[in-house]
């Protein structure tokens, strides 16, 4: 059984307790955390941080002191933001997120019922699909956390000895505390990542990975000899008239 603890150790600026609640990780990925979430809303939509320029707000939707809001950011709610966060430009908080204190979410990332826990980092360009993230885990530019199956049926979690079956269509992936994914990782939906895992750049991830690995790619590159040639200036290609 892959329990929470397994995971995460906890986080306390949350106003709630999210990770306690939930001793078995199948239940933590699930439905039940946005009860926790609509409780403490209660329909409101409370801005104690700075909103810099046009952002779009819809749903009730919390955002701690210190926060920073950058231009055309959009927030779907229910959501939460806690303090001392930076939601970068173009970003997509989309319903169901739950976003501690100290985050950083990049510019033009998409973040969609996803939990990020305490000095989380996901860099621009990343999509994060009902999906949970440790305490300072770190998601490189362009990384993928793909939260549905091709044939739409449901997804477990991990793989092998290390494996939870759930009847969710929607599920992303689980990443410990502390662990990091490099630039244009993808992850298979149901990935789980231990704590304190680095996964290298451009790796292709699925099933469970245990806790402290360093995953790297191997690839073999050819080289060929060719002719030197100047390239011609772009300029004017695709302005023809």
């Amino acid at each position: 059984m892959l329990t929470t603890a397994d995971f995460f150790r906890g986080d306390g600026n949350l106003p709630f307790d999210l990770v306690g609640a939930f001793p078995a990780l199948d239940d933590l990925v699930g439905e039940a955390r946005r009860l926790m979430l609509d409780d403490f809303l209660r329909g409101r939509t409370e801005v104690n941080g700075d909103v810099l320029g046009h952002v779009d707000l819809t749903g009730p939707v919390y955002v701690g002191a210190g926060s920073v809001i950058h231009p055309m950011v959009s927030i779907a709610g229910p959501a939460y933001i806690g303090r001392n966060c930076s939601i970068r430009h173009g970003a997509q908080i989309r319903s169901g997120s739950i976003i501690s204190d100290e985050c950083v979410i990049g510019h033009d990332a998409e973040v969609k019922n996803t939990v990020c826990l305490t000095g989380a980092k996901l860099q621009s360009g990343i999509f994060a699909g009902d999906s949970v993230l440790g305490l300072g885990a770190r998601v490189g530019s362009g990384t993928i956390l793909s939260n549905r199956r091709f044939g739409q049926d449901s997804i477990s979690l991990g793989s092998g000895d290390h494996k939870m079956t759930t009847d969710l269509e929607f599920l992303g992936a689980v990443i410990g505390d502390y662990a990091r994914l490099g630039a244009n990782v993808v992850t298979a939906p149901g990935t789980v990542v231990g704590p304190y895992t680095w996964v290298a750049s451009l790796v292709s991830l699925f099933g469970y990975v245990p806790r402290g690995k360093l995953v790297l790619l191997k690839q073999e590159l050819e080289y060929r000899d060719k002719a030197e040639t100047d390239l011609r200036s772009g300029r004017g290609e695709y302005e023809r008239a």
